[in-house]
């Protein structure tokens, strides 16, 4: 592939960062259209461990996270919001079978809390709420309402939040209860957890993403 060519409607070359649960992560050079699946398998070595891909943000938790059967999306501005996510910076995160997806939620609406300059109400308080609402949930002392009281509290943060932080900190959380419900609802209602990592005694509030 010569420089400045492309295999979708955007020309020229991307740099993505890979990280997660693959073999070689690191920063790649690849032509804009080129997709997810291609960078995961092809690039960065495949899933590490010999497991299987379930999740992956393309740029970061911003983006929200896709399932595996969506792999075949294209590093192309169109097609990533077709899917419901974006291009970005195109720091893409890995996260292989036997992820806890609220485990990774919770990593990423913390920081997010953390991250937020306090000037407005929706972005300081909608964070911290919806932190309190995740972690509650992890602990075993989430309840059926919580599902609605993520939707609401989302919603609002996206409409009146002041910059793009607060906007788009629902991100992850509303992608994870979009393609990965039934494990929200695990949580939830048979509090159990695919990684085992959730509803310890002292459990932390945020933990580093695909650890």
């Amino acid at each position: 592939m010569v420089q400045g060519s492309s295999r979708a409607g955007c020309p020229g070359l991307k740099f993505v960062g890979v990280s997660g649960h693959v073999v070689r992560p690191g920063i790649y050079e690849v032509p804009m259209g080129t997709s997810i699946r291609e960078v995961i398998f092809d690039r960065a070595g495949g899933i590490s461990s010999g497991r299987t891909l379930k999740a992956f943000a393309p740029s970061g938790a911003s983006s929200g996270f896709l399932p595996a059967s969506a792999a075949d999306v294209l590093l192309d501005f169109k097609a990533l919001d077709q899917a419901g996510s974006m291009l970005g910076s195109g720091a893409i995160v890995v996260c292989a079978e036997g992820t806890c997806m609220l485990e990774m939620v919770v990593n990423a609406e913390a920081f997010f809390m953390g991250e937020s300059c306090g000037k407005c109400v929706p972005c300081r308080v909608g964070t911290a709420k919806m932190v309190d609402i995740l972690v509650d949930i992890t602990r075993g002392q989430g309840k059926p309402e919580h599902l609605e009281m993520i939707d609401e509290l989302s919603h609002a943060m996206g409409q009146a939040s002041i910059c793009g932080l607060g906007q788009f900190a629902p991100k992850p959380i509303l992608s994870v209860v979009r393609h990965f419900r039934e494990e929200i609802e695990d949580h939830l209602l048979r509090k159990h957890c695919p990684s085992g990592a959730c509803f310890a005694v002292g459990a932390p509030l945020a933990v580093s993403p695909c650890t």
